[in-house]
């Protein structure tokens, strides 16, 4: 856990670097996912994914960076006008996933696509990784700690886990259990806790603090 700060902006982005391969009329799309916070880390990335893949007949790219989206760019490395840079980033658009840079490699398999099928392709190769991708969440979560005796923990901690929420415990002559709820919902659970132990646990909302949550894929 974190310093308390400012609440800011909720969105999710990509945990990790992900790779995933699609074929299509023999042309391989080699599409490749980057957490990236600057322009400059996104061009860095797709520099090295440049100079991986050098031998590839189109490297082309696409990012979104800030909480909602306020820097974009593109690029078709190539390829007509319109049928890869913009739809992929369209595709980043539609997800409203960022933080990312997106580069999908082609090697060319001599059939033709046409416009219309480049679209597609370009458009299916990001949506699909990015689908496959470890994602994250961004976002901020008030601290509830609720103090509790050794004979609640177990029904406590499996509310918790209903309620999908992050949580850590510390065991002493009672156990603390500190609790990352969306503020908006900080009422209710702290209510349901009290409910739940006949007022016997005692609950004390401590700071909003930045967190990143791992999303289940």
């Amino acid at each position: 856990m974190s310093e308390s700060i400012s609440p800011t902006v909720e969105f999710t982005s990509v945990a990790k670097e992900f790779r995933h391969e699609y074929v299509v009329e023999k042309s391989r799309f080699i599409t490749t996912v980057c957490p990236c916070s600057t322009e400059e880390e996104a061009q860095t990335f797709i520099g090295r994914i440049n100079k991986e893949f050098w031998d590839a007949r189109h490297n082309c790219t696409a990012f979104a960076l800030g909480p909602k989206q306020e820097q974009q760019r593109s690029s078709d490395n190539g390829e007509p006008s319109g049928t890869a840079g913009k739809p992929m980033l369209e595709v980043l658009k539609k997800t409203g996933i960022t933080n990312v840079a997106v580069v999908v490699t082609r090697y060319f398999g001599g059939i033709k696509l046409g416009a219309g099928g480049l679209i597609r392709a370009y458009s299916h190769s990001v949506a699909e990784t990015l689908r496959l991708a470890p994602k994250e969440l961004h976002t901020t979560r008030t601290q509830l700690q609720a103090t509790i005796d050794y004979s609640m923990y177990g029904a406590i901690e499996r509310y918790v886990q209903d309620q999908k929420l992050h949580y850590e415990a510390s065991f002493d002559e009672h156990v603390d259990i500190t609790i990352l709820v969306p503020p908006t919902d900080v009422e209710r659970i702290q209510k349901e806790l009290q409910d739940m132990s006949h007022g016997a646990a005692t609950c004390t909302i401590l700071d909003s603090i930045e967190v990143v949550l791992s999303l289940e894929q």
